[in-house]
């Protein structure tokens, strides 16, 4: 089909027209500053070229050639907020950025499209060849570009070009999406923590324990840390922030090379419910170090319970001081009456005692009580809970992880303990002050309002973790009893017990110390070092060891990509370049625009009005003057001609929908 085939309608449609010489549409007519259209006279046989240049078709240009500096602007503002704090000026780059996934195509497709519609114009007029203009013009999308390749089924070094270059949409918008994002910039530097010296800091236990200020606050510790939330016993601090300390030998089945055994995450088996204190933490800033210290290791065994009205005593351990192994008095070892006991089997007088461990007995009253008013009530227990348990030391080094002033260890290995003055710490020292002191207190720290009931540290053992003081108020009416400890398996009776005495036995190493002095953000662990400042440890000065950590503070960053910046800076420079190109290439045509619209296709039709129109308009000009002109693809010939001709009309003949309805059988040329 062809919309200019000679036909006799054609030749009779056409105006036999004087012919004169040709002339170059490069060259420039005489006599005329501008391109102007001259009124069509009866002397006159055609028009000059008409160029339509005015003030708002030149800026519309211009604005379009400098939009990509847009993105030169975006790139350059983000490379100089790399490093730098968040602010609100980066907010709004980041903001500006988002956005640039959806304009650089915009006007990427705006520019290049343009542009290669300019680039086809320009070489129509030099001369090249029917394949080089449909690439250029089919070009104008991303999709175009490669359909017009399938469609010439002839890729080239120009098809190549154009689909390369429109990959460079996508790719502008997704580098300048990705420029600039939030990081976070570490700054570590070193310091020293003050951790007390546990190996050399002396119990208030050691030289005696009377109604001082030191023993109330050592009990006000213990009891703080009984009536603690169940969160607070189970996590990695304590109520003021002290640091406790994983049982190293729960978690030594698995070591790394440096003899570290990780901390779970939770479930944590702690050796105390009160922690270390450390200085010179401070908020806003992460901390690692590794805190030397050591705990007292529990074993238990034969755990069960005896009638009370047996001699038990005496079958136990044969004949011995009657007096003092008498079953119906042992209970006034413990300075009064109790429910419970920690009865000492070793003999500590120099020279006798193991340096290595301690053996006791856990005694405890089992069973109903009856008559709760009656003065004798106290011995009318049914039976007695015992365990065979032995002390021994466990000395560690614990990884600490702190994120401002919330800390807890990561990693613990035992270590050997130091080659003097450790063994005057252990509970068991020489001549037994400090055991003697120390287990008495314990038990008579719950001081209730009658004997008949089992005391608040016997319910934390026995299970009733979360509040054993609602458990261990005692209550004046009938059938009120004691625990039965055999109910407790072995492994959390040990595990409980052992906590409770760590517990008070590190509240005796410096409870002023313990009640959050250290550990809070004002405590300075340099002057605490230097013996500037002063915290009262209990009888006996605090002894303080310096801790080698790690500091570092974490501050929120802007990131300038420069994979991306670079992408950026070579899409948005390949886009402006293409944009100045195409408009340069768009003023150095001299001929009419004749590309690109349905216009140049039925401009010089005979089948249309159209090819009676001035042909040196620009095409965008013929296409303003003939919008509402009718079109429809046609049979030109129907009725004239047994074959038939398809064209596209503006004659309002046959359609050609209706002709091959009406016969199907129809030839056409």
């Amino acid at each position: 089909m062809d919309n200019t085939t000679n036909t006799s309608d054609n030749h009779t449609l056409r105006q036999n027209v004087p012919r004169r010489k040709p002339v170059p549409l490069r060259s420039k007519p005489t006599n005329h500053s501008t391109y102007k259209q001259v009124p069509k006279s009866e002397d006159q046989d055609g028009n000059i070229l008409h160029k339509s240049r005015n003030l708002l078709d030149v800026a519309a240009d211009f604005i379009l050639c400098l939009t990509p500096l847009s993105f030169f602007i975006l790139a350059a503002l983000a490379l100089s907020l790399d490093k730098k704090p968040l602010s609100a000026f980066g907010h709004n780059i980041q903001a500006w950025a988002l956005l640039s996934p959806t304009i650089f195509p915009l006007v990427f497709a705006a520019l290049v499209g343009r542009a290669l519609n300019f680039f086809a114009r320009y070489r129509l007029e030099q001369g090249t060849s029917l394949g080089v203009l449909e690439q250029l013009v089919g070009s104008q999308t991303v999709f175009g570009a490669f359909w017009i390749q399938v469609v010439l089924q002839n890729i080239n070094a120009l098809g190549i070009f154009l689909i390369l270059l429109w990959l460079i949409s996508p790719l502008g918008g997704q580098a300048s999406l990705r420029l600039i994002a939030q990081d976070k910039e570490v700054n570590a530097w070193s310091a020293t923590f003050a951790c007390i010296n546990s190996t050399w800091q002396s119990s208030s236990f050691a030289q005696g324990f009377a109604q001082t200020l030191t023993g109330a606050s050592i009990n006000a510790l213990y009891v703080g840390c009984m009536v603690a939330p169940l969160a607070i016993k189970t996590s990695a601090q304590d109520s003021w922030g002290n640091i406790k300390i994983p049982r190293f030998e729960t978690y030594n089945q698995t070591v790394d090379d440096e003899g570290f055994s990780t901390v779970p995450e939770e479930g944590v088996d702690w050796i105390s419910l009160l922690g270390q204190p450390v200085a010179g933490l401070k908020t806003g800033f992460d901390a690692n170090f590794t805190l030397s210290t050591w705990y007292h290791d529990l074993k238990c065994s034969d755990l069960h319970k005896v009638p009370a009205s047996s001699d038990w005593i005496r079958d136990m351990f044969g004949d011995t001081d009657a007096q003092y192994y008498n079953a119906s008095n042992i209970w006034t070892k413990g300075g009064g009456y109790s429910s419970w006991l920690l009865w000492l089997i070793e003999d500590l007088s120099p020279g006798a005692y193991n340096p290595n461990k301690l053996n006791f007995i856990w005694l405890s009253k089992s069973g109903l009580i009856n008559n709760v008013h009656d003065d004798a009530a106290e011995l009318n227990y049914n039976e007695t809970c015992l365990a065979n348990c032995s002390l021994t030391a466990t000395y560690v080094e614990a990884h600490i992880v702190c994120h401002g002033l919330s800390c807890k260890p990561t990693k613990i290995r035992s270590v050997p303990p130091p080659s003097s003055g450790w063994r005057g710490q252990l509970l068991w020292t020489v001549g037994g002050s400090t055991w003697t002191y120390f287990y008495k207190n314990l038990i008579g720290i719950d001081t209730r309002a009658s004997h008949y009931t089992s005391s608040v540290t016997e319910h934390y053992i026995y299970g009733h973790v979360e509040s054993p003081f609602q458990y261990g108020v005692s209550v004046m009416t009938a059938n009120l009893g004691y625990l039965d400890m055999t109910n407790v398996p072995l492994p959390d009776f040990t595990r409980r017990l052992r906590t409770v005495l760590n517990t008070y036995y590190i509240a005796s190493l410096a409870p002023q110390a313990s009640t959050g002095t250290m550990s809070s953000a004002s405590a300075n662990a340099t002057r605490l070092l230097d013996g500037e400042d002063s915290i009262q440890g209990g009888f006996y000065e605090l002894k303080l060891m310096p801790a080698a950590a790690t500091i570092s503070s974490t501050t929120d960053i802007y990131r300038c990509d420069k994979t991306f910046f670079a992408l950026a800076i070579i899409s948005s420079a390949v886009l402006f370049i293409t944009g100045v190109a195409g408009v340069v290439a768009r003023y150095c045509c001299k001929g009419p625009d004749m590309l690109g619209y349905i216009t140049s296709i039925v401009r010089h039709n005979p089948y249309t009005s159209l090819h009676t129109q001035n042909e040196a308009l620009d095409t965008s000009e013929l296409v303003r003057q003939s919008t509402k002109m009718f079109l429809r693809l046609e049979d030109v010939n129907e009725g004239t001609n047994d074959v038939g001709h398809i064209a596209i009309s503006s004659l309002r003949k046959m359609s050609i929908r209706r002709a091959r309805t009406q016969d199907p059988y129809r030839k056409y040329k």
